[in-house]
């Protein structure tokens, strides 16, 4: 939905910066020039905030089943084969 305002706004606001070229009138056509790229900007402004603000629920299974274990990672010497004496 927000690709489709995206659009529409990006193509009202070239068809007004080139009717404002074209007939060098551009006191007709600055308000929509900069209505519009506003909006446009508030768009992406709103895409980006809003990325970013879910949090996530979801539970760590390997967190939850490292901390229940007799031995860490650490205690065993790590990855490097040395093993738990």
């Amino acid at each position: 939905m927000k690709n489709i305002i995206r659009t529409i706004l990006l193509t009202v606001l070239i068809v007004a910066v080139f009717k404002g070229v074209s007939t060098g009138q551009w006191s007709s056509s600055i308000t929509i020039v900069i209505v519009s790229g506003v909006l446009l900007l508030v768009t992406f402004i709103s895409a980006k905030s809003s990325r970013g603000s879910s949090a996530y629920t979801g539970s760590d299974s390997t967190a939850s089943s490292s901390s229940n274990s007799s031995h860490s990672y650490t205690d065993c010497g790590g990855d490097s084969g040395g093993g738990c004496d």
